[in-house]
């Protein structure tokens, strides 16, 4: 990948951060509401079993899309190290060019289509 190319990617993923980073706020918002009112007993609703198993579910899912925002943030700073390096847009398997459009969709892509396949039947077998 050239330097245009590596620059034109790296506004793209600091740009896809920053989108990250600012979700990752509201969702901790969301979780820290959520948990100052179960805290505080000043839930806007009577404490039947049903409305607290929903008020559950809704904070484990926060919890999950806290944390798979975060695994997703982690990847896009080592694209980040990788664009700086130069290798970004490499299969870290069989270093061929991972694809254009494969990384346009995938920002923090690090194995091309044929790799990513192969780990993903290794991991169900």
């Amino acid at each position: 990948m050239n330097k245009k190319e590596l620059a034109r990617f790296k506004k793209l993923i600091q740009a896809e951060r920053e989108r990250v980073l600012e979700r990752l706020g509201v969702i901790g918002e969301e979780i820290t509401d959520r948990t100052s009112g179960q805290s505080s007993g000043s839930q806007g609703y009577s404490n039947h079993m049903a409305d607290i198993g929903s008020d559950a579910m809704g904070q484990e899912q926060a919890f999950m899309h806290a944390s798979q925002g975060n695994e997703y943030l982690r990847r896009l700073d080592d694209a980040l190290i990788r664009v700086e390096k130069g290798t970004y847009g490499v299969c870290e398997d069989c270093t061929n060019k991972i694809p254009v459009k494969r990384l346009q969709a995938y920002l923090a892509a690090r194995l091309c289509v044929t790799c990513k396949s192969k780990r993903e039947r290794l991991q169900r077998s």
